[in-house]
């Protein structure tokens, strides 16, 4: 595994998503993905390619980089950014 395997995309996309009161099932549809993938990513079994990132928060009515910001931000994921503030 590499470093970044341990980032939490999917606790992040469940919170977002629950945020909205969507199912999974109108999420996957808003974004053209299925809705088994949808729940494979909120359990961290699956990580997102970019397009899939995009296709995520354009279902989620939000830019793709404040979906990333929200990534960064959640705190299991505190590492991401000690490289910034150290730097």
């Amino acid at each position: 595994m590499d470093n970044y395997s341990s980032v939490r995309f999917g606790h992040v996309l469940k919170k977002l998503r629950n945020a909205q009161e969507l199912s999974q099932e109108v999420l996957a549809d808003r974004c053209c993905r299925h809705p088994s993938y949808i729940s494979l990513l909120e359990r961290n079994l699956k990580n997102p390619s970019l397009d899939t990132i995009i296709a995520l928060a354009i279902g989620l009515d939000m830019k793709a980089s404040e979906m990333l910001k929200e990534i960064e931000q959640h705190p299991e994921n505190g590492w991401l950014m000690r490289g910034k503030n150290n730097s």
